[in-house]
């Protein structure tokens, strides 16, 4: 486990959160009609997953186990282990604020949202991080509906991004999702599968993503081997020891 895949699993979580113009309506797991489409979102209070992560990108090939907690619509809490039972970095985002800590370099982050969207050049928000994560659809106003085969391909232009969601007619879950910033042409595009039961709803315990920013293209793979959701409040301990540098 290196620097590079640490720093790597970061730029990627804060790269997919693209702009989001509008609050999304409340996740469920009932199926829901917004307009013309029809979904299933899932709906928790507390999700915690144990996942396999793969990052691609020019340098090479980066893998790790990963520990994913969320509280919804407050935190994402990632803590990346790339094996016995060793911690090499953990991530904590919060709606406005991001925090990052590396154990094998003794270095830390901490910043808020304006920071990251000038460094990476694209606007960052906590909603839509999380509905990729979760393989969540959100309804924004104005969108143009319509078949093709088996799905229900959902359009959205959010100013200069352009939303493309794909949802699968039978199985009422999302599919895939690309996203195009027509400025900078940077684009993303998300890939669910493997869909099993979580309670009420099918949930993607696999995801696969690729991005093209800045002329560079990288591809991040993620396996959940176990997922829950729970009303038990589950905790996000982020401490940063004294001899940590702040970069």
């Amino acid at each position: 486990m290196n620097k590079q895949l640490v720093y790597c699993l970061l730029g990627f979580l804060l790269l997919t959160a693209c702009k989001k113009e509008v609050i999304p309506t409340t996740a469920t797991t009932a199926t829901e009609t917004v307009g013309k489409v029809t979904v299933q979102n899932l709906d928790f209070n507390y999700l915690s997953a144990r996942s396999q992560v793969k990052i691609e990108d020019k340098n090479g090939s980066q893998s790790s186990g990963m520990s994913l907690r969320m509280k919804k619509d407050s935190i994402i809490w990632v803590s990346v282990l790339p094996g016995l039972g060793i911690e090499a970095a953990r991530l904590k985002v919060t709606r406005d604020s991001v925090f990052m800590m590396n154990r094998i370099h003794k270095e830390y982050l901490a910043t808020d949202f304006k920071f990251l969207s000038k460094k990476f050049q694209v606007d960052i928000t906590f909603d839509i991080l999380q509905a990729i994560l979760t393989g969540n659809y959100q309804p924004n106003g104005t969108e143009k509906v319509q078949d093709e085969a088996q799905l229900q391909h959902v359009q959205q232009l959010r100013q200069n991004q352009l939303f493309d969601y794909f949802i699968g007619k039978e199985s009422q879950k999302l599919q895939q999702l690309h996203i195009t910033d027509q400025r900078t042409s940077n684009q993303i595009t998300v890939k669910y599968d493997s869909f099993q039961p979580i309670g009420a709803v099918s949930f993607a315990h696999a995801m696969a993503a690729q991005v093209l920013h800045a002329g560079q293209t990288s591809s991040f793979t993620l396996s959940h081997n176990r997922i829950t959701i729970a009303d038990e409040v589950l905790e996000f301990p982020f401490a940063v020891p004294a001899d940590y540098k702040r970069i």
